[in-house]
């Protein structure tokens, strides 16, 4: 038998070295394989739950301003999202107590205690709605007024003992409504009240300005996604979580706990003034909060009017204007401002859009309700 030369020794043991060697690395492939495997799933079940936490809505409630006020919101932790609406709703609760005139002690209250005595000095914010306040009365000819108060009190409005003023009541108090008398000073921040029997009432406005601070402590918090409804003032911060747009059903005026429309939104504040919100009946007739501060006397002309705008504070102010306008005057200053837009209901039903609206508005059929937020639920801050 012939043996193989010690150069064919050398290639054979080459040979069976180089197969070790290539299982092993192959071992180790698979190896390495399996755990980049592994890394890749562990990787995903953390991010798919990372992702799945930072989705979760958070809803709360809480009694302010004499209102539910709902909040929701999208946040990654139960933690953060307990942090995030305590904040939230303690500024809420500390502007309604500066802004508030049925609040002892308020500013509002301390202006006007000292009508036609002294200027008092506020906090740089009440100086700051109640700028915005004279502004929209000025922009509305009068028909939104911060001075409406005493209007209010001889209605009965602001402690809800409801009666009808004689017509030599509302004569002897419409001097005192003229928002062009405050003296404002908003660098010194006083405001002044320069006849005795004034008073400011910033409830048209303020819950509005108290939402657009809720939803800016939701931005500087990191929210994307959120939701703010103070019984009818809503702000909206984004689409809903899922890329929708809100859904958000306007109340019909006529048949409680039903909606007339829905409208979808990304973003804003949407706000409605109706007949219906704060109302008494007497001698077979009815009464509502929305008073004309020309004639002292309800406005009669529509039955809700909801206002689209960039801050809830905007459309607070002008959902009263708009209200107390009428359709034809109140449409023309909707369609002069830009960001804003309008959806009218007149007493008989009858729906009026200004021309932004338009193919965003869906008219439900009678008794049908909309699993959607229903806006229309305004009370008195």
């Amino acid at each position: 038998m012939t043996r193989p030369s010690a150069d064919d020794q050398s290639t054979g043991g080459g040979e069976l070295k180089h197969g070790a060697a290539t299982r092993r690395l192959r071992a180790l492939r698979s190896a390495l394989f399996f755990l980049l495997a592994v890394a890749v799933v562990v990787g995903a079940y953390y991010w798919a739950g990372a992702r799945a936490r930072s989705s979760q809505l958070h809803r709360y409630h809480s009694l302010l301003m004499d209102t539910d006020v709902e909040l929701a919101f999208q946040t990654g932790s139960a933690r953060e999202a307990s942090a995030v609406q305590e904040a939230v709703f303690g500024e809420m609760v500390r502007l309604e107590g500066l802004l508030s005139r049925s609040r002892e002690g308020s500013d509002i209250d301390r202006v006007n205690n000292r009508a036609g005595r002294e200027p008092v000095v506020v906090n740089p914010e009440t100086a700051a709605v109640a700028a915005a306040a004279l502004h929209y009365a000025s922009l509305s000819d009068g028909a939104f007024d911060p001075t409406v108060a005493p209007l209010l009190d001889r209605w009965g409005f602001l402690g809800r003992e409801f009666r009808v003023p004689a017509p030599e009541e509302l004569e002897a108090v419409l001097p005192l409504v003229d928002y062009t008398r405050v003296e404002l000073d908003p660098a010194a921040g006083r405001i002044y009240l320069p006849r005795k029997g004034m008073s400011l009432d910033l409830g048209g406005i303020a819950k509005g300005y108290i939402v657009d601070r809720g939803m800016a402590l939701l931005r500087e918090a990191g929210i994307r996604h959120a939701f703010l409804n103070a019984g009818g003032d809503i702000a909206l911060l984004g689409g809903k979580p899922d890329g929708t747009p809100w859904r958000i059903g306007v109340r019909h005026p006529r048949e409680p706990g039903e909606c007339i429309a829905v409208l979808s939104l990304e973003g804003g504040a949407v706000v409605t003034s109706g007949d219906y919100e704060r109302l008494f009946t007497a001698g077979g007739r009815s009464y509502h909060h929305i008073l004309d501060p020309r004639s002292g006397y309800p406005a009669a002309e529509l039955a809700s009017v909801t206002v689209l705008a960039g801050t809830a504070m905007e459309a607070d102010a002008l959902s009263t204007a708009v209200f107390v306008l009428g359709p034809e005057r109140g449409l023309s200053l909707v369609e002069s401002l830009s960001g804003v837009e309008a959806l009218l209901i007149t007493v008989d039903l009858e729906m009026i859009t200004s021309t932004g609206l338009d193919g965003r508005v869906e008219r439900l059929e009678e008794k049908q309700v909309p699993a959607a937020n229903t806006i229309g639920e305004r009370k008195a801050i």
